[in-house]
């Protein structure tokens, strides 16, 4: 990443910030079909999001159980399964279809992760932030 590219990304996440419309995340090629990536957008010391490409389609979700308000990786950036096929709360087993958050497998059959509003803009993925995000155990 070169000194230029380094401030774009800063005037455009302040400018987002400012305006309080979104908040930037990543650039879109950063995210890999079949992977998934935490953020903390709000700087609260831990991923309180997470964003996934699966079948070319970018989702947006909360990094947050229905089941047990906890939080659904086991270590940094591990939300998907090994085949990159389901989303899955490794505290509980449950698994969850990337494309509409549905869980089809646990304790929370049925339920559905919480997904955010997000957008694509210059390259950038935006996700809008709900008032008063609270963060999972």
């Amino acid at each position: 990443m070169g000194p230029g590219r380094t401030a774009a990304e800063s005037r455009l996440k302040a400018a987002l910030i400012m305006s309080g419309i979104a908040q930037p995340l990543c650039r879109l090629d950063e995210l890999e079909e079949g992977r998934a990536r935490g953020f903390d957008p709000l700087a609260q010391g831990r991923d309180s999001v997470f964003a996934l490409r699966h079948r070319n389609q970018v989702r947006v979700y909360r990094n947050r159980c229905p089941h047990l308000d906890v939080r659904l990786e086991y270590r940094k950036d591990r939300f998907l399964s090994a085949d990159g096929q389901l989303i899955v709360c490794y505290a509980h087993g449950a698994q969850f279809l990337p494309a509409t958050g549905e869980c089809i497998y646990g304790p929370c059959l049925g339920q559905t992760l919480e997904a955010l509003p997000s957008c694509e803009r210059d390259g950038w993925l935006l996700v809008q932030m709900p008032e008063g995000l609270p963060l999972p155990g």
